[in-house]
């Protein structure tokens, strides 16, 4: 079962995705009191991969944090999870400024 939300503690908000089941494949972002202001939206895609939507006052920014598959994935999995984050960017709108943040295997 997938497991996502929203919390805040402490002036800090995170956004959060991830197994309910498995706690070694989670994302997630965390935003200070200002960035939880500018939040306008957010989108937990799945274990691997959300976004969130500010509106900073110059621009639209959406962050994606990513946590990609490690090398002992299957070339299927990597694919899956790389088709995955080309579908998020294409989704964005072609205003925004897009940030892409996370861990990324070579």
């Amino acid at each position: 079962m997938d497991s996502q939300g929203r919390f805040t503690s402490e002036q800090v908000t995170i956004l959060y995705s991830g197994r309910e089941e498995h706690h070694y494949q989670n994302v997630g972002i965390f935003l200070n009191t200002e960035a939880t202001k500018a939040l306008v939206g957010w989108k937990p895609v799945n274990e691997r991969i959300i976004t969130a939507r500010l509106c900073t006052k110059h621009a639209k920014v959406t962050v994606v944090q990513v946590y990609a598959q490690t090398e002992s994935a299957s070339d299927r999995e990597k694919d899956l999870f790389y088709d995955q984050l080309h579908d998020v960017l294409d989704d964005i709108p072609s205003h925004d400024i897009k940030l892409i943040n996370g861990r990324f295997q070579c």
